[in-house]
């Protein structure tokens, strides 16, 4: 595994831990993609209401209705956009989406942050690469949580060095790192 395969790899496998990643990164093809609203040239977005959302909307926003008033509004409508196409989803996925949407508002900021940065950096590797890593997080979330669970706290105990160096020696094992979203739980 070159240098750059292994960094990309540990700073994306906190993202890729998640029980979702990988329906995140390939939804089924059956499956509906909400597409981001395009952005309104030159005006600003007035806040929206959680009342002006419907009934639909508001229980699959449920998990973000404490931030909702903090939200951007730009941010607000392209929620409520995707809800809308969210509402017309098989219950299965859309349980799917309100847990996702439940542990982003319970994430940090920096919990956040990091998400998005190792989303930005999965997205940049090749597809050879991109399936390294997704074979890793499933193999990783195939072992048993005593086993996953020793090895999140070897690696918690490496330095970046260290970390790095078992990368690259182990580059066909899943690197043991706890998700974002449930650090500190």
């Amino acid at each position: 595994m070159n240098t750059r395969l292994a960094t990309v790899v540990l700073t994306t496998a906190c993202l890729l831990a998640l029980p979702w990643s990988t329906h995140a990164q390939n939804p089924p093809a059956s499956m509906p993609v909400a597409q981001a609203a395009p952005p309104r040239q030159g005006k600003t977005m007035p806040p929206l209401a959680w009342s002006n959302l419907d009934p639909a909307q508001q229980q699959l926003l449920a998990p973000v209705q404490g931030q909702w008033a903090r939200l951007k509004p730009a941010r607000q409508h392209r929620l409520a956009e995707h809800a809308a196409q969210w509402a017309n989803l098989p219950p299965a996925r859309q349980k799917i989406i309100s847990d996702r949407l439940s542990r982003w508002a319970q994430m940090t900021p920096e919990q956040r942050r990091q998400l998005r940065e190792n989303a930005r950096a999965f997205h940049k590797l090749s597809p050879e690469e991109r399936e390294k890593v997704r074979a890793a997080s499933e193999h990783f979330r195939s072992l048993p949580p005593a086993q996953r669970q020793a090895l999140r706290e070897r690696w918690r105990r490496m330095s970046p060095a260290q970390r790095m160096q078992w990368a690259n020696q182990h580059s066909n094992q899943p690197i043991p790192m706890r998700p974002p979203a449930r650090s500190g739980h």
